[in-house]
């Protein structure tokens, strides 16, 4: 049995592209089998399964490998602008069509998506001070694959009180929607006729530098501060979001929806991020505190502030209580919709994901720890998105419409910890 654990490491290492490490053999694995599931209200359903197994290397070193796989469906929004009339519009395939009723949001009740990921880490000790960590991943879904690979060094010094971190990480994606490339900015026609499309795959990849610093203020405190940047370049656009071309102009029609068309995205991104974490050891648990600024030169900017306190009861149970804030800035191309009258943008969009939104999440999870770092815990979260349902420029019948719906969802998680 030994003999077919190693070898299934060393299969995963090679496909990854990174040396397989020397197994000790006296250590245990320690493998997670944990299971999610996912609700929005009216919209998107969604079920994973993960499976992550670690296990010391013989250099005092550790080496993990992580599966899931998640599976999605529901009605997910294509960004079109909703009305007081049904509307008809085309599938992805362009052959097929599906109805949404008066007053709703425009949403895809056929979508449906299965993804399966892979992944490596690797934890070298290169001396007494220094580590350097490997990681690869490989993801797959019938529309999209990816690729990554990064290294980080870890340097200890300070008798060990400060970490100083620093690493890249490399990424490759290979984007293939049904029914072939939309043409940007292009209509979409009714089922049936010869859609605006293009070549069936385009690229695109991105580069991420960090630096992190980890400092023990003293035997119960620690702070963390860590700084990313990166780029994506290539094919940036979601080639199943379309935004409405709507009537500014005969007072008869105001507001109501001329033609659907593609959206189109700038082909290149550039982000930054600066991320804050304090963490307390307290007689009666642990308390932490993070703080993430993010910014693109898509203007859009976030800010994330996240609180929790994990509370240790008797047996080594826990229970720990989360709350995470997040708001964030429009990008300068997202629009709820164009007025027909003006000359189309370059590039717009109207995905939900790029508007301006505030979102709230609330976690309560229960536990039990046991040695090894394994534990035995469920998680029920509350996720909660608002935007601007009636913005200010909304024009003629948009008025009565709610243009941003309320997103409310559920997450439940389990997560079992063995050791083999």
């Amino acid at each position: 049995m030994n003999n077919i654990r190693q070898k299934l490491s060393l299969a995963s290492s090679v496909l990854l592209g990174i040396t397989a490490p020397a197994i000790a053999e006296t250590e245990p694995w320690v493998i997670d089998f944990g299971v999610m599931t996912y609700k929005e209200q009216d919209r998107n359903t969604g079920f994973e399964l993960i499976a992550k197994g670690s296990r010391e290397t013989a250099d005092a070193g550790l080496v993990t490998l992580e599966a899931n796989l998640d599976v999605i469906t529901g009605a997910s929004p294509i960004g079109a602008s909703s009305t007081n009339v049904p509307q008809t519009f085309t599938q992805a395939s362009g052959v097929g069509s599906y109805t949404v009723a008066a007053n709703e949001l425009p949403a895809d009740d056929t979508h449906m998506d299965t993804r399966l990921g892979l992944s490596i880490h690797l934890n070298d000790p290169l001396n007494s001070n220094l580590a350097a960590n490997y990681n690869g991943a490989i993801s797959m879904e019938f529309d999209y694959f990816s690729i990554s690979s990064g290294g980080e060094l870890a340097w200890d010094i300070n008798d060990k009180n400060t970490t100083l971190a620093a690493g890249a990480n490399l990424e490759f994606n290979s984007v293939h929607p049904v029914g072939n490339i939309p043409i940007p900015l292009a209509t979409q026609k009714p089922a049936g006729d010869r859609q605006p499309r293009g070549k069936s795959t385009d690229y695109k990849t991105g580069n991420e530098l960090f630096f992190g610093l980890n400092q023990i203020i003293n035997q119960n405190s620690l702070f963390q501060i860590r700084l990313n940047s990166s780029k994506f370049s290539g094919y940036l656009t979601d080639g199943y979001k379309i935004l409405s071309v709507i009537d500014d102009k005969n007072e008869g029609s105001l507001g109501a929806t001329q033609r659907n068309i593609f959206e189109n995205r700038p082909e290149k991104r550039k982000m930054s991020s600066i991320y804050l974490a304090y963490k307390h050891a307290l007689p009666t648990g642990i308390f932490d505190l993070s703080y993430r600024f993010y910014d693109d030169d898509w203007d859009i900017k976030s800010h994330t502030a996240e609180v929790a306190f994990q509370y240790t009861l008797k047996n080594n149970l826990f229970f720990k209580p989360t709350l995470r804030a997040y708001q964030q800035s429009a990008a300068s191309f997202y629009y709820h919709s164009l007025p027909g009258s003006e000359a189309i943008p370059a590039f717009a969009s109207a995905d939900y994901r790029l508007a301006e939104f505030d979102a709230y999440t609330l976690s309560l999870e229960f536990g039990k720890k046991f040695s090894f770092n394994r534990k035995q815990s469920l998680m029920l979260q509350y996720y909660a998105q608002r935007g601007e349902s009636h913005p200010s420029n909304a024009i003629g019948l948009q008025k009565q419409q709610d243009l941003f719906p309320d997103l409310n969802a559920l997450i439940l998680t389990y997560i079992y910890s063995i050791k083999w």
